[in-house]
């Protein structure tokens, strides 16, 4: 493929997590209080399931200090709970509680029908062949950026 289609596709990247950006902000972040940052973190813990905060790290791919203060406010807020680990006293589990469970559904619906009005004249197989290509492109990416080692910061 020529250069060319390589920074075109950088270029629809670039925009397409700035309208990821927008979305977030006008139809979830103003009424649920939870950003893009925060709201992975849920959506991680509601994928995964309750793990300690080094695993939650990992997974989002950020410093285990980052995590813990994201961690934090998502506690203070009700959304996330701390327990201990059962396998290990001194350590701690991180969970969604059900008001977490309830943020992230309504964000997701939220979200789910803004994108359903903005392609409702794709086809099903156009939405599932998009679907196959990000998942695709992100997972090489982060193979190439990240080597299945390091954290983005």
């Amino acid at each position: 493929m020529g250069s060319d289609v390589w920074s075109e596709l950088v270029d629809q990247g670039r925009l397409l997590v700035r309208l990821g950006k927008l979305l977030t902000h006008r139809h979830v972040e103003i009424y649920e209080g939870v950003g893009p940052t925060l709201g992975g973190m849920l959506a991680a813990l509601s994928k995964g399931g309750p793990m300690r905060l080094t695993a939650l790290a990992d997974q989002l791919q950020v410093d285990t200090s980052v995590a813990s203060r994201q961690a934090a406010e998502l506690v203070e807020r009700g959304l996330v709970e701390r327990r201990p680990d059962p396998d290990d006293a001194r350590a701690g589990i991180l969970g969604l509680t059900a008001d977490g469970h309830a943020v992230l559904q309504r964000a997701r619906e939220r979200s789910g029908e803004i994108v359903a009005a903005a392609l409702q004249d794709w086809s099903e197989a156009e939405a599932r062949q998009l679907v196959d290509l990000l998942t695709k492109l992100n997972g090489d990416l982060r193979e190439e950026l990240c080597g299945g080692r390091e954290r983005v910061r």
